[in-house]
């Protein structure tokens, strides 16, 4: 019986002296920093848009332009936003758009892939601004494919959380020859595409 008291009374000992005071008088963020989950607390990762997105328009003009515009999300390529507040580190992840554009006018006259480097290709002036943006929406100006006779591309590129825009102009005529516009300066800068 003595044995057993003995073995009781150095469990109870153990027990008693394992109540975590050293923790009492730590912080939440020290016990994490000590067990290497600080980072996963601190930080928020968001996604826009979360999955894939794709929208297809098929645009047929009185004076014989057919146009297929396919805008799809990019999941490859996207603008980050990093920021801090209350010590979390928020990252959100602005998703790039591109917009694949077959027009035809009794054959193919333009076929390609519509996005910031195909601006950046033909417009080097706007990189500052392609940095930071990502593409909004293309679409078939048909106003302006009717006056001119020619097919007429909106391109309208935006900075997320932001106000600022930039709005381009392919003019493609029916043998294929382009020219892009960037409308949003005020000098109209024509750059042949």
């Amino acid at each position: 019986m003595n044995k057993f008291t003995v073995l009781l009374l150095g469990i109870i000992i153990t027990l008693i002296s394992c109540d975590a005071r050293d923790k009492i008088n730590r912080s939440p963020k020290d016990i994490l920093k000590d067990k290497n989950l600080l980072e996963s607390f601190s930080e928020r990762v968001s996604y826009f848009p979360k999955e894939y997105a794709e929208v297809k328009t098929d645009t047929i003009l009185s004076n014989g332009y057919h146009v297929n515009v396919k805008t799809f999300t990019d999941m490859k390529s996207s603008y980050l936003r990093q920021f801090k507040h209350d010590s979390i580190n928020y990252k959100y992840h602005y998703r790039d758009y591109k917009a694949q554009v077959v027009a035809r006018q009794n054959k193919i006259i333009f076929n390609d892939v519509i996005d910031k480097q195909y601006i950046l290709k033909h417009d080097k002036t706007v990189s500052y601004y392609m940095e930071t943006s990502i593409l909004k929406s293309v679409w078939v100006n048909q106003e302006e494919s009717l006056n001119q006779n020619k097919l007429v591309l909106n391109i309208l590129f935006t900075q997320p959380k932001s106000n600022t825009e930039k709005l381009f102009e392919l003019v493609i005529d029916n043998k294929g020859a382009k020219k892009l516009i960037n409308l949003t300066d005020l000098d109209h800068n024509y750059l042949t595409a």
